[in-house]
Formats: structure tokens, C-alpha cells, sequence
């Protein structure tokens, strides 16, 4: 005969508002505000979740005690580090944490442990308080009860959730988070039964050959070598900034002067993947799956890719990274995107190591080495490191001066290695012009995602001061995109708004190719009137900016407190002004999801129009 503890009210109120106390703390510090909606969803989830361990768990609250302080210590830490709460889906990086594990103490705020902290003297208090007894047959009968009774409840909670198709985002915002994690999980289990449906809604084929016909600037960089340079953590403020008398990137600055077309109006369209999400988008033209990083998940698709179509025309195809081949799955996932070689740290001479693999200065050099025996033209993507969270290079390395409420800041750290791969930019230039490489290039620059973001309650007070306005995640998402094309004598500064899902089609007019097959979802830049960036992953999806509005869909998905603003005079305007924008955002992120769940690319356009790749 099996043994239980003999639970008192008084014990199990205890633990219950303990729990919702917990919640509700976690509430009102990150979510910075206490719904009603919120309240009542999370005690009725919690009574549910009571009941669940009464009749499965045979009563062991504690155990529920432990688990839901757990989730909520992750739940605080992520949502620091991102600005939202984690995802089961993402249970696919977990591997992935040994290399980002310095960025993740980093943000550790003390405050997190006040979840877990009194989980060792509560459970020695409960095993003195609580005495064993004997489980009868009456209460294994009475089970049977209790799991009619949480049938009939569990139904009954489901019925918001299957009356409407909610993003999880949403349903925290307006059920909780007990809800949240259940839906989510849901979710994910659905997921593996039934594949996404061809949405009969959104129009597939116009996305093909999208950019077609020549415009401004074709062909300006025609038969030259491309460099493409993804800089870590880089944000547009960084142009031109000056810090206690400093200039931050002297190097990306003297580049934008001169024979260059500079976009300053570009945002950040990564998801869960961050870095290889920005890399996916950037030389797709799509946009990424959210939740799951396309590097991990689908490394065999077919797709319609920026090196695959380079190959198909001639150029040499070669990415470099100064980590490990297996980081983000990039030895798999290259030859599927049609790269002829990946040159990864385990090819490289390990001589100076920062962080996360090679420092920028040594890979700059190494790299440029290696590309003058590159067969003419060459396509060479690098992908830099050293200006990753938590930016904590050597101090040897730190050259601008910080004011004393700087130092030991996200922010100093920031500054110090953006400004140290800045330098390494600089270096890597005049090694292009020392080889002869630097004439015969265009070379293309962009920031992978923000470094700063405002979830960070001290870096959004040092950015709101430094900038003289309110820190948002708008300005932490836009990033630089410079064409940087020597001897053009171009000096332009392009505010159209885009994303980096309009790198592809901005780039395929300057090298003077007019492309008519393919999936770009994407515009170019130089010849468009109207910017438009549908935001994703950091915002709900929906979300949108264009050369009249801002438009940030609420986080309860509820459209009536959505932040909808005129770009010109920052003036509220009424969220429903903005359903056009919001549809055609919506349409782009689903066309993308549908193409690389299913891998559908090949079967939409036929495989004929593919250019090949090396699989």
C-alpha cells in the first residue's frame, strides 16, 4: 500500500500564494504592469495545475512548488536577455548554451534568484509539518472523480484558445503565464501532427521575380568581386557617434563618406536564431521561422539563396567564421545554400581567441589572405564575433575613455568592443587595398541585430540619456546596411525604410543582375518609393514600419492597443488606419513559414528555375 503526505489547507495555501505571489512579482517587473485578465487566468491555471497533481501526482504540491519557481527563474532570465518569455520549440538550441553561457551570466540579475531561493528551507519545513499515511482504496476511487471533474475543467479552459488562433505571445498577455507554457506546448504538439496548409489567402506567385527590371545604380558594381561583411551586435546609432568626445567607428564612418550608399532606415528581422537568422534573411530574401532557427531545423531544404544564384553566374562561392563549423549547424546548412566552401575556426590558426572564437582582428587578416587565391569574381561572406553579448574583450583591447557611471556597464562593454572590431574593419580595408583586392569589390556591410536592447532596464536609462529621447525598440532594432563601392564616386544616404530581407534585391540591381526567377520576398531599395519592414520575433507579428507609420501590434492581440504612430509628427493615429500594413506583414511571415516547413520552393517555382547548389 502506497504512501502519501497528508496535506492541510493550511499548507497548501501556503504554497499557492507563495507561487502566485512569485507570478505576480514577475508580472509587474518585466511586463511592468498587473491586467485583471492576467490575475484571474493565472489563478484559475494555477487551480488546475492543483488539481492535475492531486489526481495524477497524487497530491505532491511541492514538486509543482519546485517547477513552477524554476520556470519562472528561466522565464525572468530570458525574458532580460530578449524581451519575452521562451518557447518549447526553442528546446532545440539548448544545445547551443555552452557557447553563449558568458552572455547568459551576464544578465543574470540578482533578482532572479528570489524564485528559487527559498525552495531548500521550504521543503525542509513542509517534511517536519506534513505526516505520511496510508493511501486507501476510497481515495484511489475518489481519483477517478477528480479526473472527470479535471476533464471537464481542462475543456473548459481550452475553449479561448480553440475559438480563435492566438500567437503564444498573446495569450500571455492575456491568460497568463501557467497558460502561456500550456498553450505553447499545445501547440507544439499539434505542430508534429498536421502540417502548415497552402494559406489560399496569400498570393505565393507574387513574390516571384518580384525585382526584375533595371533601375538607379544597375549595374554600378557589375563584374566585381561582392565581400559581404555581417557585423555582430552593430545598430545604426553607431554612425557617426560621438561618445565623451570620441568617435565610436571612425572606420565604418570614413567608408560611409565615400563612394558608398548608406541606408539608414533599416531593421532587424531575426528571430530565435538571431546571428543565423540574420544570415538566413539577408541572403534569401525570406523571412525566418521565429521560434526555430532555420540554420537548425530544415538544413536540407532546396532554397532559391544569394550564393546559389551567385554560383549559377560564375562567382566562387565562400563563408568565413571564426567559430566552430558545428555552431549554428553552418557546416550543414552552407552547401545547402549553394556556398562552394566554409572556411570555419577549425581551418584557421587559433592565434588570438576572444569570447566566442576568433577574435574580429586576427579573422579580418587571416580571411583577407586567404581570399586573394580566390578565383575572380567571388562572392566571400564573413561573419564577425568579437562585438557579441557580453562584449567583455581583454582590457588591453579597451580604447575609449567611459565616464565613471559607465564603467563596468552593458553599455561601456558594448562601446569598447564595437569600437574594437571597428578597428579591425579598418584594418581589414587597407589589407584589401594592400593586395590589390579592394578596387576590383563591392563591399557590402550590415549589423546582425541590436546589442542594446531596452528590456535591460540600465541600458535603455543610459540610451534614453545619451540619445535625448526615449529608448524603444524601434531605434534598437534598426541597423546599418552600407554599399560600400570604390571609385563610384557615390555618396548617398537612402532613409527609405526596408529590412534585411531587401538586401538580396538591392544587390542583385547593383551588380547588374536582372533576375526573373526565384522567391524575393524583398524589394530594392534604390528603386522603390515606398520602404516597408514587416518586424517579427521581438514584436507580435503584424508588426510593421513604413515611410508613414509605425505601427507595433499589441502584445494581448487586441488591435484597438496596438501602438500605431505618424512617423512624421509621432502622433498617435488609430490602430485600425494600419490594417493594410498589418495584412501585408502577416501575408510576407506565413509565406515564408509555408515555403520552408513544407520545403516548397523547388515545387513552386520548378525545379528548372533553380539555380543549383551543393548538396
Amino acid at each position: 500500500m502506497k504512501k502519501t503526505y497528508n496535506w492541510t489547507v493550511e499548507t497548501v495555501s501556503l504554497l499557492a500564494s507563495t507561487s502566485l505571489i512569485k507570478v505576480f512579482f514577475f508580472y509587474i517587473y518585466t511586463a511592468q504592469t498587473l491586467k485583471l485578465s492576467n490575475i484571474i487566468g493565472t489563478i484559475v491555471w494555477y487551480f488546475f495545475l492543483l488539481i492535475i497533481f492531486q489526481v495524477l501526482f497524487r497530491g505532491r504540491f511541492f514538486l509543482l512548488y519546485c517547477i513552477v519557481s524554476c520556470v519562472l527563474f528561466i522565464d525572468f532570465l530570458y525574458f532580460q536577455y530578449f524581451g519575452f518569455l521562451p518557447s518549447v520549440k526553442e528546446l532545440a538550441h539548448v544545445h547551443q548554451i555552452g557557447g553563449v553561457k558568458s552572455s547568459i551570466i551576464y544578465v543574470m540579475d540578482p533578482l532572479s534568484f528570489l524564485f528559487i531561493v527559498d525552495l531548500f528551507p521550504v521543503g525542509l519545513y513542509l517534511r517536519r509539518k506534513l505526516s505520511k499515511v496510508n493511501e486507501t482504496g476510497e481515495k484511489s476511487d475518489r481519483r477517478v472523480q477528480w479526473l472527470a471533474m479535471f476533464l471537464i475543467l481542462f475543456m473548459s479552459l481550452l475553449l479561448p484558445f480553440i475559438s480563435e488562433s492566438l500567437q503564444p505571445y498573446f495569450v500571455f498577455n492575456r491568460y497568463g503565464l501557467f497558460a502561456y507554457h500550456l498553450y505553447d506546448m499545445a501547440r507544439l504538439a499539434l505542430s508534429k501532427i498536421k502540417t502548415p496548409d497552402l494559406d489560399e489567402n496569400v498570393t505565393y506567385s507574387g513574390y516571384i521575380n518580384k525585382i526584375a527590371e533595371k533601375g538607379n545604380y544597375f549595374a554600378v558594381a557589375k563584374d566585381r568581386n561582392i565581400i559581404l561583411v555581417q557585423l555582430e551586435s552593430f545598430q545604426d546609432f553607431l554612425v557617426d557617434f560621438y561618445y565623451n568626445g570620441q568617435e565610436v567607428t571612425p572606420n565604418l564612418n570614413r567608408l560611409i563618406s565615400n563612394n558608398s550608399i548608406y541606408f539608414d532606415e533599416i531593421y532587424q528581422q531575426v528571430g530565435a536564431g538571431n546571428t543565423s537568422d540574420a544570415e538566413f534573411v539577408i541572403i534569401n530574401s525570406m523571412h525566418c521561422l521565429g521560434q526555430i532557427s532555420v540554420y537548425e531545423s530544415h538544413d536540407q531544404n532546396s532554397f532559391y539563396s544569394l550564393p546559389a544564384l551567385l554560383n549559377s553566374k560564375g562567382f566562387y562561392t565562400v563563408a568565413f567564421h571564426g567559430n566552430k563549423g558545428s555552431f549554428w549547424n553552418r557546416e550543414k546548412v552552407y552547401p545547402s545554400l549553394g556556398f562552394d566552401d566554409f572556411v570555419s575556426l577549425e581551418d584557421m590558426e587559433n592565434d588570438e581567441i576572444i569570447g566566442f572564437g576568433l577574435s574580429d582582428l586576427s579573422f579580418f587578416r587571416q580571411v583577407v589572405s586567404m581570399t586573394k587565391s580566390l578565383p575572380s569574381p567571388f562572392f566571400a561572406f564573413l561573419v564577425t564575433l568579437t562585438s557579441h553579448n557580453p562584449y567583455d574583450i581583454p582590457g588591453e583591447l579597451h580604447e575609449i575613455k567611459l565616464l565613471p557611471e559607465h564603467e563596468g556597464t552593458l553599455f561601456g562593454n558594448y562601446l569598447q568592443s564595437v569600437h574594437y572590431t571597428d578597428k579591425a574593419l579598418g584594418v581589414f580595408i587597407s589589407d584589401l587595398k594592400r593586395l590589390g583586392l579592394y578596387e576590383s569589390s563591392i563591399v557590402a556591410i550590415y549589423g546582425d541585430h541590436s546589442g542594446l536592447y531596452p528590456f535591460n532596464k540600465e541600458n535603455r536609462d543610459i540610451m534614453t540619456d545619451l540619445l535625448g529621447r526615449p529608448y524603444d525598440l524601434v531605434q534598437a532594432m534598426n541597423i546599418p546596411l552600407v554599399f560600400h563601392i570604390p571609385g563610384s564616386k557615390l555618396k548617398v544616404v537612402n532613409s527609405i525604410v526596408g529590412g534585411q530581407i531587401d538586401f538580396f534585391p538591392t544587390l542583385l540591381n547593383l551588380i547588374g543582375v536582372v533576375e526573373r526567377n526565384g522567391i524575393l520576398f524583398g524589394r530594392d531599395l534604390n528603386n522603390s518609393s515606398d520602404g516597408f519592414v514587416s518586424l517579427t520575433h521581438y514584436v507580435p507579428e503584424g508588426s510593421f514600419i513604413d515611410n508613414r507609420r509605425i505601427f507595433i501590434m499589441s502584445s494581448d492581440g487586441i488591435l484597438q492597443n496596438s501602438i500605431a504612430l505618424d512617423r512624421a509628427t509621432g502622433e498617435a493615429i488609430p490602430p485600425f488606419s494600419c490594417l493594410d500594413g498589418y495584412k501585408n506583414s502577416i501575408q510576407q511571415i506565413e509565406a515564408s513559414k509555408y515555403l520552408i516547413l513544407n520545403d516548397s520552393i523547388s515545387q513552386l517555382l520548378g525545379q528548372h528555375t533553380l539555380p543549383s547548389t551543393n548538396q
